[in-house]
């Protein structure tokens, strides 16, 4: 009897603890994650950016020519999808220090069907077009020289991209109210509801390869140089280009740079070839920046393995 009171003792000083609870010290808001209401990422979006490690999207404003669109799927995951009305869509507009949520759409419930989820689904998909007039920049294409930079600086970590979700009693989710958002990022619960339209610097790719270039061999433990190397343009192949100096030797070779239509696709070649004696440059290759005139390649050589950095002075 006495173990039973006793008990009973212990689980009412426990009940009074609870029912005293400081919510103060539930930072995290466990409390209301409970039953709380979010926009998941899900499909392509989601594999670029959880499993690829991939912005969901990705706009090159150099080349910017109006066709370019912002696309993810999102699922609701709430307790009672019903309570949705809709969702509001803003872009951060930013002018010096300080920010600015502009409004770009609105998606209705009735966007949101049940599908391959188990929760109701919707695509989202946001033009060039629409975003950057929000933004302050004229959608012509190409875009002036002055808004390329605006986007490459003011926008140079991307432009954010927010969702308020707006109940049907009348109460709204704000995406400004997602805290410790790092506990939701799973595969299940990555949020959707700020996300960010990744701005990248990328040139398109010329043959103006020619020039003097300094040479550096990297390795994990230091490295070699710099040594200059000139490329000359060979006739026949547009995109091949003689390096003098190779292995800071004297020896003659060549690269080939392959057209590019995006960052992922800058590839330059060290195609199989002699060094006019007994030993062969092995195929490999490697990655070009456009902008920078920068190219970095690895090769075997003499039995072992090179990576090279060359960058025009």
């Amino acid at each position: 009897m006495k173990k039973i009171f006793n008990g009973v003792i212990l689980i009412s000083l426990l009940a009074i603890g609870f029912s005293c609870e400081d919510t103060s010290l539930d930072p995290l808001q466990f409390s209301s994650m409970k039953k709380g209401t979010i926009l998941a990422l899900r499909g392509d979006a989601l594999n670029n950016l959880y499993v690829k490690g991939l912005p969901v999207g990705e706009m090159f404003p150099r080349i910017i020519n109006g066709t370019e669109k912002f696309k993810y799927e999102t699922e609701i995951l709430a307790t009672d999808p019903s309570t949705i009305a809709s969702v509001d869509l803003y872009v951060i507009k930013k002018t010096g220090a300080t920010s600015e949520r502009m409004a770009l759409k609105n998606i209705p419930s009735s966007a949101f069907t049940k599908g391959v989820y188990p929760n109701p689904s919707a695509s989202v998909e946001i033009g060039i077009s629409e975003l950057l007039p929000k933004l302050g920049i004229p959608a012509t294409y190409p875009l002036s020289a002055g808004d390329i930079t605006t986007l490459l600086t003011t926008y140079k970590f991307g432009v954010t991209i927010e969702s308020d979700i707006n109940l049907t009693d009348g109460t709204k989710i704000l995406a400004a109210d997602i805290v410790a958002s790092g506990l939701f990022q799973s595969n299940q619960f990555y949020p959707a509801m700020i996300l960010t339209w990744a701005v990248t610097d990328y040139c398109p790719y010329t043959t103006d390869w020619t020039g003097v270039y300094t040479s550096t061999e990297v390795y994990s433990d230091g490295a070699y140089g710099p040594y200059d190397i000139t490329l000359t343009a060979v006739g026949g192949f547009p995109n091949r280009f003689q390096m003098t100096n190779f292995w800071d030797s004297g020896i003659t070779a060549y690269v080939e740079f392959t057209p590019s239509t995006n960052p992922n696709d800058q590839i330059v070649l060290f195609p199989d070839q002699s060094d006019g004696g007994s030993k062969t440059i092995k195929s490999t290759k490697g990655t070009y920046d456009e902008c920078t005139k920068i190219f970095k390649i690895q090769t075997q050589y003499d039995g072992s393995d090179w990576r090279y950095e060359f960058k025009r002075k």
